[in-house]
């Protein structure tokens, strides 16, 4: 039940489930319609016990395949839900089954259902799974399997002049690096190019090829980068002849997935000037990558209007003025992306500013950048100071969500000090 460790989303804690629920008035749009990989529950909601094992099964979901494909919730306790569920899922809810019988057993509570990349998926085979729902290894790689590979290695310096005139217009991510496709970063770049292959080609350029290291400006490996012809002020495309390719680098000091998925979304906005929400549309859950963008917070007013009606605050100490604070924001901003399907909210606080309130959720000068998980309705937080990464950040608080991280009490929530507190006697900058 409740205890130290349920800082859950809702007043109701660890009874809730920790998937996106898609509603089966939106499942054509969201699922059949959509292009990327989606994994579906159909899950019995109504039972206890169903819910649980639901839990269970996004707990390894979330950590295998985290941001990489769409991971969506029916409930099949709904009629409408039920009709889908027999369809997807009928070796798993038959009809004929009484709803009590067997809601005991793992198999019958929850059908994770795997609807193939693309978007027709009406007429594809949609794959069940059958392994065990606690084992995010043999998930992760049965959703792996799924997941074509859009990327093109160009082992030769003269595959890659090919592959830049091919299509020259087309803007194209390239990933500098030695990456076997089985290897953590070969599958991410795999997952990325996935789900954003509409927009970019994708390929790989290995180490030994100095000539093109050399031309892009290739410092460290691995690197990523996007490579594009600015189109001109028309928007008609430049003559073929004079195309003068530009470079963007990835940002990151780490390959971290969900940064780079956030990154592909902002050049999409930025550079190509799309829409960022897709096919989020009104009413149902947004679009990955759609979260507001994080603001920073100074007075008790402002953390109130971003965090007051959310479950759960993330609050973010990133000092300000730093050579690493856009690059530490953005990596807050991945993560809140990646979480833009959740009821959280996402800030970022000055904490050489606001001291006192850092330290009422024990982060010191010596922690930062760290990141609270805070329920502002329950007075209790986690604090998290390991690696700041978006990957590591959302993993965090995907902890808390389901309970697995433990929550402290905080007598109160302190106050923020507009303007900033006065800097200690004797407190040295460096």
């Amino acid at each position: 039940g409740g205890g130290a460790g349920a800082a859950g989303a809702g007043e109701g804690d660890d009874d809730e489930s920790l998937f996106p629920a898609v509603t089966p008035a939106r499942f054509e749009e969201l699922v059949l319609k959509a292009s990327p990989v989606a994994v579906v529950a159909f899950t019995k909601l109504g039972d206890r016990a169903c819910v649980d094992v639901s839990r269970r099964l996004a707990s390894s979901a979330i950590k295998g395949v985290n941001g990489r494909v769409s991971l969506m919730e029916v409930n099949a306790s709904s009629p409408e839900g039920a009709k889908l569920a027999e369809t997807y899922a009928p070796e798993f809810f038959s009809a004929t089954e009484s709803a009590t019988e067997g809601s005991e057993d793992d198999e019958k509570c929850v059908a994770a259902v795997l609807f193939p990349h693309g978007t027709d998926k009406e007429d594809a085979d949609p794959d069940t799974y059958d392994g065990d729902v606690d084992d995010a290894e043999a998930f992760a790689a049965w959703v792996r399997e799924a997941i074509p590979d859009f990327t093109m290695p160009l082992p030769q310096p003269k595959l890659v002049e090919a592959f830049m005139q091919n299509d020259p217009f087309a803007p194209k991510i390239v990933l500098f690096a030695d990456a076997k496709p089985d290897s953590a970063l070969g599958r991410d770049f795999i997952a990325l190019a996935a789900n954003f292959h509409q927009d970019f080609q994708f390929a790989t350029i290995p180490s030994g090829d100095k000539q093109n290291a050399a031309k892009f400006g290739v410092r460290s490996y691995p690197s990523l980068m996007m490579m594009f012809v600015p189109p001109l002020k028309g928007g008609e495309n430049p003559d073929t002849n004079t195309v003068q390719m530009q470079v963007a680098q990835f940002p990151g000091h780490q390959l971290d997935y969900l940064y780079m998925h956030s990154w592909l979304d902002q050049l999409l906005v930025q550079v190509l000037g799309k829409d960022p929400r897709g096919a989020g549309g009104d009413g149902g859950p947004k679009k990955k990558g759609a979260a507001d963008p994080v603001k920073l917070v100074g007075t008790p007013k402002g953390l109130d209007a971003e965090c007051g009606g959310a479950g759960l605050c993330v609050v973010a100490f990133v000092p300000q003025g730093t050579e690493d604070t856009e690059l530490r924001t953005a990596i807050v901003q991945a993560a809140a992306d990646d979480k833009s399907d959740r009821p959280v909210k996402f800030v970022v606080v000055d904490p050489v500013e606001q001291r006192s309130f850092a330290a009422a959720f024990e982060v010191t000068a010596d922690d930062v950048p760290a990141v609270s998980v805070v329920s502002m309705r329950k007075n209790r937080f986690a604090t998290y100071r390991a690696t700041f990464s978006a990957e590591r950040i959302a993993g965090f608080l995907d902890d808390v969500l389901s309970a697995k991280q433990r929550t402290q009490m905080i007598q109160e929530i302190p106050k923020l000090v507009p303007g900033g507190e006065e800097p200690e006697e004797g407190f040295d900058e460096d």
